[in-house]
């Protein structure tokens, strides 16, 4: 099993790891920080673990051309893979008989075995499963499929994402100071968000670290490949803490009780199903 982090300082501070997740700046979307492939470069010349790009931000018919031209740059550098939504990633890669593997990384649609196998057979080598599905549901994953599973151990979640600049127009319509950030509260069930407004758009997390740390023991088991902690949001003592603790070279269970102490115990629907009922009429 490996781990693998999105991270928010240099490099270099991290131990425990066995890569890192990169956004690349102008083609991502949810992330406190991206990187430019000259940057990207750099990193890898000290770095001998492996680096995922992403590319997650939809892409748009005047973007395929520089799209190409990234993807043909990307393709000289020693990258493991890019985690991508919009299917223009898969389809240039078939298009340019690229080498570099792709991450299915669609967030909340990514729930079963049979969607994917079928990314797997077009080429898609890995998966990062939806944080919106059970333990359950992740073992059958990596029982019963061939593509490489990931999963998000630790993050705050992204709920939903707009193309719109709802911050911007939330703050003209209210004539009030804009601002990047907001806090909302959902009227039925009184749950927090986070809002962030970036030049592509808006973006919507859970207001609670999803800590998924109790199912750490039963992915190392069936070795569950990849295991994903996204610092956004979260202090930097606190996020290398806990990669001291959840270190997979120990041979000792991890101190779930010390983790939950640090960022909370909030397990999203790893042990919850959802059910879906028909609203009978009154």
């Amino acid at each position: 099993m490996k781990i693998l982090i999105k991270p928010t300082k240099k490099i270099e501070e991290y131990q425990n790891i066995d890569g890192v997740i990169l956004p690349l700046r102008d083609y991502s979307i949810d992330y406190e920080t991206d990187y430019t492939l000259e940057e990207i470069l750099e990193i890898q010349k000290h770095f001998d673990k492996e680096i995922f790009l992403v590319i997650n931000r939809m892409i748009f018919n005047q973007d395929i051309e520089s799209l190409r031209r990234v993807l043909l740059e990307i393709e000289q550098l020693k990258i493991t893979g890019i985690f991508f939504y919009d299917l223009a990633l898969l389809k240039l890669k078939q298009e340019l008989n690229l080498k570099t593997d792709l991450v299915w990384n669609a967030t909340h649609m990514i729930t079963n075995y049979k969607t994917c196998n079928y990314y797997y057979n077009r080429g898609v080598k890995y998966a990062c499963l939806s944080n919106e599905i059970t333990l359950k549901e992740i073992l059958e994953i990596k029982e019963k499929s061939k593509i490489i599973p990931m999963f998000t151990m630790i993050s705050y979640p992204i709920v939903a994402t707009s193309k719109r600049k709802l911050i911007t127009n939330y703050h003209k319509m209210h004539s009030l100071e804009n601002k990047e950030y907001l806090e909302v509260e959902e009227r039925l069930t009184k749950e927090k968000y986070l809002v962030q407004e970036t030049k592509f758009g808006t973006v919507f997390k859970y207001a609670k670290i999803l800590n998924h740390i109790e199912a750490l023991e039963q992915l190392k088991k069936v070795d569950f490949s990849y295991l994903i902690l996204i610092e956004d949001g979260i202090d930097h003592h606190i996020f290398q803490r806990i990669l001291t603790i959840i270190d997979k070279n120990k041979k000792e269970n991890a101190k779930v009780d010390e983790i939950y102490d640090l960022i909370g115990n909030s397990t999203g629907f790893l042990n919850k199903e959802t059910i879906y009922r028909v609203k009978k009429d009154e």
